[in-house]
């Protein structure tokens, strides 16, 4: 089997910034794979953000193995329209047109149907896929029928069917990650990451995650993960672990377990990240992470008002969230955090509002991100309702990052605007605040001088200041960046002379 993660070109995407972005392993076929092999089956896996897919490639991909053939393709929204383009490309090949095409992830867990009357895919699999397709790898390969493997769904005389779903997955019942499959890859990628839990309790209305691990919290033994850190530390040598658990701190007596574990285990030296938040903070619980190396925390701090934490449904009051980064940072931690601007009902003074507070919580990174009415979000059936969703072509337009590559004056659009703002006025409150806020010289220094920032942020090569090369590369995205700055203020300049004339 051949599983594919579809991303198409990160470089058009990142400009400058593509080379200081560490790539994010593609952890779901990532799985899929070392599950598959624990069970005696061929996978091979192709991530685009690393080599991108032509007819040649998987041709070459195919010369060894046996009919059928499966394709695997594993799509986020923002990736489902790549993820087509490669299926019409195997279906219009002479050679590939036979073979099998499933889709999985999250978009097409939450629109099974869309992505099955495309014509394009055979199956969809629902939801979490490793015992799933494991079935359905095996009844593919002995010619069965789909009708006794749960959590898919097909297209029979016309109809769509949608078998039972599939059973929880026990975790620790999986393979350790496949690292070693990425290995190759390993000057591009950041391979110090542990996924240790999956699902949410909590029903924020932004979050698609839970469509695929569900609301059911569930975590991987402490004794299985710290197995998995000797790997990562011990064998590959890797000194920052970052768990990228959706909310690390859910469970906090199974995270004193493995503090304690990872205590007796290693001498000092090792760093960790991770990811919760802010109302699961308690003093106790932080010393102890900070004596076994946690360095950072992330905390999705989104808005700046209870009105607003409650319209996203956080579940968390403002006062909550600035005691617990108060206690982060009277333990020493460093905290990232991240903002949602553009959410109904927000006024400019709300987004003003974010931008103060992150200042005012001395924060060390922040990103000020879109709203994005994800399908499966209630955000997603807002914003229908308002009629304010502008997804694009094969929802090109579902991107929730701001990122400081982007000028003002680019053409891609927003997925969602609210009543009172213009798109225009929306996008360059979104690119000034995450400018103002990253390029002060206080956090310029921080982070060259750290080298890595939050996971999956920014990370420049070791000893990237005796290299030349570097040098020219970093002074090209300062030039970027200075560009960027300059464009949004004209923008914002022609703005105010239109108002006081009009």
């Amino acid at each position: 089997m051949i599983l594919i993660s579809p991303t198409g070109d990160r470089r058009k995407k990142l400009g400058p910034f593509a080379k200081y972005v560490p790539l994010s392993v593609p952890y779901g076929i990532g799985a899929l794979a070392g599950y598959l092999h624990s069970r005696g089956k061929s996978a091979t896996i192709i991530d685009e953000e690393v080599e991108i897919v032509t007819l040649d490639l998987l041709r070459n991909k195919i010369r060894q193995l046996k009919k059928p053939y499966i394709f695997g393709i594993s799509c986020l929204t923002a990736s489902i329209g790549r993820g087509m383009e490669i299926a019409s490309m195997i279906r219009s090949d002479t050679v590939l047109r036979d073979s099998k095409i499933v889709f999985g992830g999250i978009h097409p867990t939450v629109m099974p149907e869309e992505t099955l009357q495309l014509g394009l895919s055979d199956i969809v699999v629902r939801n979490e896929g490793e015992i799933i397709l494991d079935k359905l790898y095996a009844n593919i390969k002995n010619g069965d029928l789909y009708h006794s493997v749960p959590g898919i769904s097909y297209v029979v005389n016309g109809l769509i069917k949608h078998n039972p779903p599939g059973d929880v997955v026990d975790l620790d019942s999986l393979p350790s990650f496949p690292y070693d499959l990425f290995y190759q890859y390993s000057k591009k990628y950041s391979l110090g990451f542990i996924t240790s839990s999956r699902g949410c309790p909590y029903e924020c209305i932004f979050c698609s995650n839970r469509m695929i691990a569900g609301r059911f919290y569930r975590f991987r033994s402490p004794e299985v993960v710290v197995e998995e850190i000797y790997y990562l530390h011990r064998k590959r040598g890797y000194q920052y672990i970052t768990f990228q658990d959706d909310n690390f701190l859910a469970n906090k007596k199974r995270v004193k377990l493995l503090c304690e574990l990872i205590l007796k285990k290693f001498s000092p030296g090792l760093q960790f990240d991770c990811q919760a938040r802010a109302d699961n903070l308690d003093s106790e619980l932080l010393a102890l992470m900070r004596r076994t190396g946690f360095r950072l925390m992330h905390v999705g701090i989104e808005c700046a008002n209870d009105r607003l934490l409650k319209l996203v449904n956080k579940n968390e009051s403002l006062d909550q969230i600035t005691r617990g980064i108060g206690l982060l940072k009277d333990h020493g931690f460093q905290v990232s955090g991240t903002f949602i601007l553009g959410l109904p009902s927000e006024t400019r003074e709300d987004r003003k509002a974010a931008y103060e507070l992150a200042n005012d919580l001395n924060l060390d990174y922040v990103r000020f991100n879109n709203a994005t009415p994800y399908p499966g979000t209630k955000l997603y059936e807002m914003a229908q309702t308002a009629g304010r969703f502008n997804p694009g072509k094969n929802w090109e337009n579902l991107n929730a990052c701001g990122s400081l590559s982007e000028s003002p004056f680019s053409p891609s659009r927003l997925s969602f605007v609210p009543d009172g703002v213009s798109e225009t006025e929306l996008r360059n409150d979104i690119i000034k605040f995450n400018l103002m806020f990253s390029l002060k010289p206080r956090r310029l220094f921080k982070l060259l001088s750290n080298r890595v920032g939050p996971a999956g942020w920014f990370e420049l090569p070791e000893r990237w200041f005796f290299k030349p090369e570097e040098w020219f590369n970093l002074v090209r995205l300062g030039v970027t960046i200075g560009v960027n700055f300059l464009l949004l203020l004209l923008r914002l300049t022609r703005s105010r002379i239109q108002s006081f004339f009009s």
